[in-house]
């Protein structure tokens, strides 16, 4: 007698995607929506015709006023408006009633708004991996930076005083390719400050090799490997494997040092 072990569903596979819905078009979404506004409607009328609802009250306004009520109209004018003006005054009550009951509270806002921002996020991490020949630039940093942070990703900037920088960003599939067309289209890496552009005119000081930023690699992991983004400078690269070492991706800077671009 063999004794097969139970077999387990691995924790870092998503699961299969549900099937897409079909998309409908304005005009077959409209024409449901009325189908399902009749539907309401035969429904409450054959409670009413049952005896288990009560009859809704006409809806009386001052423009229908004589048509509705007639001979009561003519009989009291000052009182029937009053009246009518009072239903008028209810039933706008109880529409801002459950309009504000279908509001969502702050923190219901600040989830989907987040939501939105950040996209769906599984059971799996989303990691990218850059190389960045020189991010001693401030302005550059800042927006490496910032960018991060405001797309919720946790990871690491490294910048070395002499050599290559390390950008490390995990979050949802949204936020990375968000973030990759910051990093490969959006930032003139080339750009130069006054300072610099003095220091280029110095014919005595060598000219600078242009910068560059390349995807290394881009992969899913099974868990975050840092808790918040954090930027850093680092005076040698013993001190840049250490700290990533530190998180467990000491073979992140293998994989930058040894990338050639095609």
């Amino acid at each position: 007698y063999v004794e097969h072990p139970v077999l387990i569903e691995p924790p870092a596979e998503a699961p299969a995607p549900p099937p897409q819905p079909l998309k409908l078009t304005k005009r077959e979404l409209k024409k449901l929506r009325t189908q399902r506004r009749i539907a309401r409607e035969k429904e409450k009328q054959e409670l009413v015709r049952q005896g288990l609802l009560e009859a809704p009250k006409p809806k009386v306004k001052i423009s229908n006023l004589m048509r509705v009520l007639g001979a009561e109209a003519t009989a009291d004018p000052t009182a029937v408006e009053a009246e009518v003006r009072k239903q008028m005054a209810e039933r706008a009550a109880a529409h801002e009633d459950r309009n504000l009951a279908r509001m969502l509270t702050p923190a219901e806002r600040k989830d989907k708004k987040l939501k939105k921002l950040v996209g769906e996020e599984g059971v799996e991490t989303h990691v990218a991996l850059y190389k960045v020949g020189d991010l001693t630039n401030a302005q550059l940093r800042f927006k490496v930076d910032v960018n991060a942070r405001e797309n919720h990703m946790t990871g690491a900037c490294l910048v070395q005083a002499d050599g290559f920088a390390i950008v490390v960003v995990e979050g949802s599939p949204k936020t990375l390719r968000r973030y990759e067309k910051l990093m490969l289209r959006r930032i003139d890496w080339n750009a130069r400050r006054e300072e610099e552009e003095e220091e280029e005119e110095d014919p005595t000081k060598p000219n600078k090799p242009p910068n560059y930023c390349h995807l290394v690699w881009q992969g899913v992991v099974k868990e975050r490997s840092f808790r918040k983004f954090k930027s850093d400078t680092f005076q040698t690269e013993a001190a840049a494997r250490t700290f990533l070492s530190d998180h467990k991706v000491g073979h992140y800077w293998e994989l930058c040092a040894a990338y050639r671009p095609e």
